[in-house]
């Protein structure tokens, strides 16, 4: 995402990405115009201020995009990029969750995760969208390295997060990728499973849903935007590196990091089949098996469903299949297990 700086050249590159958006759609039989759900993130949104919130009104008056009365949208924040100025204008365009990037709440924690803000910017930022009574989620990380050796109380963090009343936690196990300078010194695969089941209870207990890997929410306060995504709805990207995708014609679309050009992939039907699967089983609602497999095909899978919930990792009934939280962990082996079983 181009730098604050660069917002001039970002307007330039974002309404090229538009035009290009609208006759994709075009193509396609899709139309932009009534909006149930709107994310923005990626880099630093909050940083664009109100300057970015005029240009986005802007931009859906000239395109004739309007959002729904109900309409879910979610501005990323970071700590120490924002202001109260700069908030209120979101607002008055229509934003209606933020989502928090904190992290941890331990300084050198948020050093070694490169984050520019400070432990002092997170409360700040916890304490104002508290006190203005906005709907907010919070991104926190697990597997940090050296939580063993450094002694990370990670549910003494959550317990002051929930002191703020959060309605959304998302929390991801971090994975290094290749230059990554602290791989060596990231937490074995037995810390992590402890680690990540200990947290789920911890927030099931204070009446958290965990209702997709690595999602919790207070009932009725998942984020429907990310619900699209888990039950491959159709769902419109714009923007460095957005990911969308058209379900009638089975097209997934992914923008680069620096022009207007995007990596298109078609979908076959067992390629659909099977992000099917996975994406059903990562959410709480599960699958219905006569979806997913034919009479014959259960008869051998439903042992191994049964197998599953006397491990705990499932809950079966005759009609269905729901992952638990120690089922999430490991729904990578299980969906591996399914096509074993199917061959």
């Amino acid at each position: 995402m181009p730098k604050l700086g660069d917002l001039d050249n970002f307007h330039l590159l974002f309404n090229e990405m538009v035009s290009k958006h609208k006759e994709f759609l075009t193509e396609n039989r899709y139309e932009l115009k009534t909006l149930d759900t709107l994310y923005i993130g990626g880099g630093t949104p909050s940083l664009w201020g109100k300057s970015g919130a005029d240009y986005l009104t802007n931009l859906f008056k000239e395109e004739e995009i309007a959002l729904k009365k109900d309409c879910e949208f979610t501005l990323e924040v970071n700590p120490g990029t924002w202001s109260e100025e700069s908030i209120e204008a979101w607002k008055n365009i229509g934003v209606t969750r933020f989502s928090l990037g904190i992290q941890s709440l331990r300084q050198d924690y948020l050093k070694i995760l490169d984050r520019v803000h400070s432990v002092e910017d997170v409360f700040d930022t916890l304490t104002y969208f508290n006190k203005i009574g906005a709907a907010f989620s919070v991104d926190f990380m697990l597997g940090l390295p050296w939580s063993l050796s450094k002694e990370r109380d990670i549910l003494s963090e959550l317990k002051e997060i929930l002191s703020f009343d959060p309605e959304h936690l998302s929390l991801y196990i971090l994975t290094a990728k290749g230059g990554y300078p602290h791989k060596k010194n990231l937490p074995e695969e037995d810390f992590l499973e402890e680690e990540y089941l200990k947290v789920a209870e911890y927030l099931k207990s204070f009446g958290y849903k965990h209702y997709e890997i690595s999602n919790f929410a207070k009932p009725g306060k998942e984020s429907r935007h990310n619900l699209n995504y888990w039950k491959s709805n159709t769902v419109g990207a714009l923007g460095p590196s957005g990911v969308g995708f058209l379900s009638k014609v089975k097209k997934r679309y992914k923008w680069k990091t620096s022009t207007a050009e995007f990596v298109l992939e078609d979908l076959d039907e067992e390629a659909m089949a099977l992000e099917s699967l996975y994406l059903g089983l990562r959410v709480d609602s599960g699958i219905i098996k006569s979806n997913h497999f034919s009479k014959k095909e259960l008869v051998t899978l439903n042992p191994v469903f049964e197998k599953w919930e006397l491990e705990k990792l499932a809950t079966n009934t005759i009609d269905s299949i729901q992952l638990t939280s120690k089922g999430f962990l490991v729904l990578d082996g299980l969906v591996q297990q399914i096509f074993s079983h199917q061959k």
